[in-house]
């Protein structure tokens, strides 16, 4: 029997083992169906070695050992529990770490293709907000009024590190070396909404940049917030994105406050910031579901250039419980 067909009997157990609901994994299988054939018809166009134009028609040769949904189950329990890949041989009855290593890649591809990742998160979010602007705007009349009506779209920003293996080149172990930490690791920037839907992630860098300086130099975060265009955005983040305003981006950012020397806050900056905290800390329950998955959590073991493809593939798996914590709450289907 498939270790599928054995979990499949357990939704608790399948829930524990896997970060994913066995009902939503039973939805987007016929999802991961399609894409994987259209993966392999594009893959087996050429010769898989030489790169050569085909000569033989697609069909023949040896089939996988295990079905899509054993292979789907592979990387969700490898980022889920981390586990050596050796011991994943013993589970999937593999002879050599090598195959597990080839599925795992194969299969993060496919996820990045059907899970709700951060980019097609936010295309669904601002989509959403285009709607119900147009919704009110009937009730009202104009922008002006629904932006004085009605609160404005809020997006929480924080920087998170995870602990890496100390790097051989003395370079890379001086810039990949957190003071913060103490430690070697890998930071990224994550926009992120109160409800815990991951809209950005930057690209990873070493953990010896500043939280600000990390955003202002990676161009994709910059053209996320470029994206929100007429929407009335505020953002929130603490201290260390001071200075966010000189990038002209089109939101609202309202950080925490930072107290200097000779210079202590004053009692109204106090409760300011205490009510910026209590929105500023959901990002932290955001990036706490993200350390749910073993793989987002622990020192981490694999190449850094595969690190932003695997935390892509956890914030579509955050995202995908953010979507069904939401509908289960509201019955909007996202």
């Amino acid at each position: 029997m498939s270790l599928y067909r054995k979990l499949s009997r357990n939704p608790k157990q399948f829930l524990t083992v896997t970060g994913m609901n066995l009902h939503q994994f039973q939805e987007l299988l016929p999802q991961f169906d399609q894409a994987f054939d259209c993966q392999e018809r594009k893959r087996k166009s050429v010769v898989v070695k030489t790169k050569a134009k085909r000569q033989r028609r697609l069909g023949g040769g040896s089939q996988f050992a295990h079905e899509l949904s054993d292979q789907l189950l592979m990387l969700l329990i490898y980022y889920r529990l981390y586990l050596t890949q050796e011991f994943l041989t013993l589970l999937f009855k593999h002879q050599h770490k090598s195959s597990i290593s080839r599925n795992i890649t194969r299969m993060r591809n496919l996820f990045e293709t059907v899970l709700p990742t951060h980019a097609q998160a936010l295309e669904k979010v601002l989509s959403l907000a285009k709607k119900e602007e147009a919704r009110r705007q009937k009730r009202i009349g104009s922008l002006e009024q629904f932006k004085e009506a009605y609160p404005e779209l809020t997006f929480i920003i924080d920087g998170v590190e995870q602990e890496k293996r100390q790097p051989q080149n003395k370079e890379k172990r001086k810039s990949d070396y957190s003071k913060k930490k103490s430690r070697h690791t890998r930071k990224q920037i994550v926009i992120s909404t109160p409800s815990g839907i991951i809209v950005s992630q930057s690209k990873s860098v070493g953990g010896r940049a500043h939280d600000f300086k990390a955003f202002k130099e990676d161009q994709r975060g910059q053209d996320v917030c470029q994206q929100f265009g007429t929407h009335q955005v505020s953002l929130y983040g603490d201290s260390g994105f001071q200075g966010i305003e000189s990038l002209n981006l089109p939101l609202e950012a309202r950080l925490i406050q930072r107290a200097r020397r000779a210079h202590p806050l004053k009692r109204d900056q106090k409760l300011l910031n205490r009510m910026r905290s209590s929105t500023r800390i959901r990002v932290e329950h955001t990036l706490s579901r993200r350390k749910k998955y073993a793989i987002a959590a622990h020192v981490y073991r694999n190449a850094d250039e595969d690190y932003d493809s695997a935390m892509n593939v956890v914030s579509g798996l955050v995202n995908l419980r953010a979507f069904d914590r939401i509908f289960q709450r509201t019955g909007l289907a996202i």
